[in-house]
């Protein structure tokens, strides 16, 4: 079953703070996607936090997209180990204890704040039976 309390709170960060959401991309600087956000909240530490990179004079090169996590304990409660790559999305979509085609249909570029609101009350469902 999904966490329907990270898939909330994740939208509700985009909602109060909407110029840190791009659904575009994983990642520019300090904007990123619901993966993005979902993964902050749950612990994960960008490996390259900077948001733009530097040249060796220190000029601004451009903006960071990186996607890479360091492995801490919040990586490790979800089941990475130690030397794993560790990205954005797969973080997230662990974290939000989705299946891949959920998590494909949540990260995916196209979607609209409306998708989001969408895709997080069809997601957080609970099993009314159990």
């Amino acid at each position: 079953m999904a966490n329907a309390h990270l898939l909330h709170a994740t939208l509700r960060r985009i909602q109060v703070c909407p110029e840190r959401w791009n659904q575009m991309t994983y990642r520019r600087r300090d904007q990123g996607c619901f993966a993005y956000h979902a993964a902050l909240l749950a612990g994960a530490q960008l490996a390259r936090p900077n948001p733009v990179i530097a040249g060796t004079d220190g000029s601004v090169i451009g903006s960071n997209h990186s996607t890479e996590l360091v492995f801490n304990e919040a990586a490790r409660a979800l089941g990475f180990a130690e030397g794993d790559t560790i990205s954005i999305p797969a973080f997230a979509r662990k974290a939000l204890r989705l299946r891949v085609q959920e998590a494909a249909e949540l990260f995916d570029a196209l979607n609209t704040l409306a998708d989001l609101e969408r895709f997080v009350r069809r997601y957080a469902r609970t099993d009314e039976c159990a």
